[in-house]
């Protein structure tokens, strides 16, 4: 069995509940989307065919225990990950960042899911279904001030009363535009109804930290 695979690395999480921590990342190519804010497009034409043996022994070569599954939209892969999920073993946990259109029946070997569904290709049968999963965290990206009462609809609608919130950081915006607008969005967010419910806003730190670099 093999998958297409843009890129192996290790590094810092820096977005959602698992801020800080050190994992192994396995980022797979292709997506079932094409959204205009992605920041990771070159991995759709940039990859390499790896077998299960070459992933394994990539994620090997680390001396760390927790393996995010990413993309592109790594559930394209959903085949190859079970099996590497069986192969590695319980030595590992297992993560798996999605954007909500597809369902695995292996939903509950990964001890953390991360959901960001994007607005224009929702699908709620299977958004329905994460939501009601102990061990997915929905993570919504804001795209301005008055994209809250959206995401405060669209939270309501699933009866998701627990998520991160991301303020969108487009690939060709200039940081201090950047900055600019997650000011607005965060003063926004204070003043919203959703500051009543489990939510936070936490912002991309790596595209601060290392821009446009890769594999950090």
């Amino acid at each position: 069995m093999k998958a297409k695979v843009c890129e192996i690395f290790y590094s810092l999480q820096l977005e959602g509940s698992m801020l800080g921590y050190p994992a192994v990342f396995v980022r797979f190519s292709g997506c079932n989307l094409n959204c205009k804010f992605c920041d990771t497009k070159y991995a759709f034409n940039d990859y390499e065919i790896m077998s299960l043996l070459q992933v394994s022994k990539a994620i090997c070569n680390y001396n760390c225990k927790r393996i995010i599954f990413t993309g592109g939209e790594p559930l394209l892969n959903a085949s190859f990950i079970k099996c590497l999920i069986d192969e590695l073993g319980s030595k590992y946990d297992f993560f798996l960042e999605t954007n909500g259109t597809i369902w695995v029946d292996f939903a509950s070997k990964f001890k953390h899911i991360v959901v960001s569904p994007k607005f224009d290709n929702l699908n709620f049968d299977v958004l329905k279904k994460y939501s009601l999963q102990n061990n997915v965290e929905f993570k919504v990206l804001v795209e301005n001030p008055d994209s809250l009462k959206q995401i405060e609809d669209f939270l309501k609608s699933l009866n998701i009363n627990s998520a991160t919130l991301q303020p969108i950081y487009f690939p060709d915006e200039p940081l201090n535009q950047f900055l600019e607008r997650t000011r607005n969005i965060i003063e926004a967010f204070k003043q919203s109804k959703l500051t009543n419910k489990d939510v936070r806003l936490i912002i991309q730190n790596h595209k601060i930290i290392y821009e446009k670099q890769r594999g950090v």
